[in-house]
């Protein structure tokens, strides 16, 4: 009985085991909201004051905006989610006939009603720039301010080049993804890679071996085809609040080399200003996509100099 009984307590500490390993490690508790389509979105939150609302980007979670929330919550109340499919948000959910930065962006709004957050600050990078912007377009009562850090969305890309990178991002793409491909793709967000981001690298790779991960490269991809099709750049005169936009001189990313080698970071900013002209504008030198990560004190500052 002894021997049966040392055996299943073995099997119970390896699953549990396996199932810590599956999920990011961040330094804060992880809670729970149930929103009202019985999906549980994973959220951190520390602090006191106004809130401000963290939203990251295409294939992260909580962590990559870890920085600020320990740092602004000295003097605001500060959250961060993982969005559906990430983190430790539910990986399976139905975006009802949605694309899904419409429900990211619909998820969000019922997550503000569910906390009883009222209007607050919304702070997003990359995709969960483009996302923020959406909210302040088709909620603008629950947005006070947009921090917008190298947002997606501003770009637009023809029918053709949407079809072809989305042709291009299949599921499949991010499940066949081995160590030195994710390092290679972790490489291309900064200008040079921070020591901490190879706990963010590590919990990518650890990932992979998980139950759930199909549902992560589904999610990424659905991401990434969502984008494409849900631009915001023609929307953007609706954008009423004051806005903060932070882009790292070095962004490999944004705008598309790819697609559009002839388009710069200037250009299209100086494009967004004329649809955006209250947009305040802050580059930050030898920085890459993800500079709030790579460069969290310059990024910081410049949200409390705009927040104040």
């Amino acid at each position: 009985m002894k021997k049966v009984l040392s055996i299943l307590l073995l099997l119970l500490w390896k699953l549990s085991f396996s199932q810590d390993t599956c999920k990011p490690r961040y330094d804060l508790p992880v809670h729970y909201e149930q929103l009202s389509q019985g999906l549980h979105l994973a959220f951190v939150e520390q602090g006191n004051g106004k809130p401000v609302l963290f939203i990251h980007g295409l294939g992260g979670n909580i962590s990559h905006w870890l920085k600020s929330v320990h740092e602004l919550s000295k003097k605001y109340h500060c959250l961060a989610i993982d969005l559906p499919g990430y983190g430790y948000s539910d990986k399976k959910f139905s975006p009802a006939g949605k694309d899904q930065v419409q429900f990211f962006a619909d998820i969000l709004a019922d997550f503000i009603t569910h906390r009883k957050l009222g209007k607050l600050i919304l702070a997003g990078h990359s995709m969960g720039g483009q996302i923020a912007m959406v909210m302040a377009i088709q909620h603008p009562e629950l947005v006070s301010k947009l921090v917008l850090v190298s947002p997606a969305g501003l770009e637009t890309f023809t029918e053709s080049e949407a079809a072809l990178m989305a042709g291009a991002t299949p599921a499949s793409l991010f499940e066949k993804q081995d160590e030195k491909i994710i390092r290679y793709n972790f490489k291309q967000n900064f200008y040079e890679q921070p020591a901490g981001a190879e706990m963010l690298i590590q919990d990518r790779i650890r990932l992979s071996a998980c139950s759930n991960f199909k549902q992560y490269a589904a999610a990424v991809s659905n991401s990434i085809k969502a984008m494409l099709g849900h631009p915001v750049k023609n929307e953007l005169s609706k954008i009423k609040q004051p806005v903060l936009i932070i882009f790292g001189e070095n962004d490999a990313l944004i705008p598309n080399r790819i697609m559009h080698k002839n388009l710069t970071r200037e250009d299209l900013l100086k494009d967004t200003k004329i649809s955006l002209p209250q947009a305040k504008i802050v580059l930050i030198s030898k920085a890459g996509h993800m500079v709030q990560f790579e460069k969290p004190v310059e990024t910081n500052n410049a949200i409390k100099d705009f927040l104040q």
